[in-house]
């Protein structure tokens, strides 16, 4: 289990919130960059929960308050020493508060699939370095009402009604009981059925992990920076005002693993943010996670 908890630590959470309006940063149901730091162990399964909410200025200018939990399944199987097949399918709790009321729906979100192959693996005395890309795509299988089937109840949803593209490419290099690992991933969507086609999606994050080694497993504390780059929204290609925008989130975490198990929680706040000019304020988000290699 010693190189299962990058992927786990950043595997992204699907978050399908109110309003079409912005899908940057966790905000909507485009954003899906899973394994910013892929995996490069054994088979596994794992099941996360993540906890992201957000303050919305509402155009009357008040504030509302949107609020995601996900809980994801993924699994990955190794094909051979370079290619493994991943699969990811969310389950998810929205909810929103404005002065009006309260809006809640759930169910499952949109299923990725990716095959990931390993480029170069070479160790030097204390040194490894790890070089991978990976490739695949969203499936529109979550729940998804076109703009002409929405009432006021059903702004919110788990799919985004549409086949996108996602590729990401990660190096990690290790000294010792160092590991330092940076990557960059690009999520390109297509429109919806309706016309509505949400921003690409870019996104760019390093980690610094150091692993103490103990009689029967290993602790591994981390500190960690997440860069995301939302493009504006599109209707019938045309651009929608106050959508897109950028977020740097920082934080950290600690995970314990033993032979087959990992576990963990990490935390992150957005130490810089401008997103849909500012009518978007992303809050701290919260990460747990269990993983089963075999």
């Amino acid at each position: 289990m010693k190189k299962i908890f990058p992927a786990l630590l950043l595997a992204a959470a699907v978050a399908a919130l109110p309003a079409r309006a912005c899908d940057v940063c966790g905000y909507g149901p485009s954003n899906y960059n899973p394994f910013l730091f892929p995996h490069l162990a054994r088979s596994y399964v794992s099941l996360s929960w993540s906890a992201r909410s957000y303050r919305l200025l509402d155009h009357d200018g008040s504030w509302a308050q949107a609020k995601n939990n996900t809980l994801l399944l993924s699994a990955q199987y190794r094909l051979n020493s370079r290619l493994q097949l991943l699969a990811q399918l969310p389950f998810q709790l929205n909810e929103a508060h404005t002065q009006e009321g309260s809006t809640r729906s759930s169910g499952a979100g949109d299923a990725t699939v990716l095959a990931q192959y390993r480029f170069v693996e070479a160790k030097r005395g204390n040194w490894r370095h790890t070089v991978l890309a990976a490739a695949g795509a969203k499936l529109p299988t979550g729940r998804y009402r076109s703009e002409a089937e929405k009432t006021a109840g059903q702004t919110f949803q788990p799919g985004s009604g549409s086949l996108d593209y996602l590729a990401n490419a990660a190096y990690r290099v290790g000294y010792r009981n160092w590991l330092l690992g940076t990557s960059v991933a690009y999520k390109y969507n297509t429109a919806a059925r309706d016309g509505f086609r949400y921003g690409d999606m870019l996104t760019a994050g390093a980690q610094l992990v150091f692993r103490l080694e103990g009689t029967r497993g290993a602790l591994m504390p981390y500190a960690q920076a997440t860069h995301e780059t939302q493009f504006n929204d599109a209707s019938g290609h045309v651009l929608q005002a106050r959508t897109g925008g950028t977020a740097l989130y920082v934080g950290g975490g600690l995970d314990a693993s033993t032979r087959s198990i990992t576990a963990g929680m990490s935390y992150q706040w957005a130490a810089d943010q401008a997103i849909a000019g500012g009518n978007i304020q992303a809050r701290p988000r919260l990460q747990a996670h269990v993983a089963f290699s075999f």
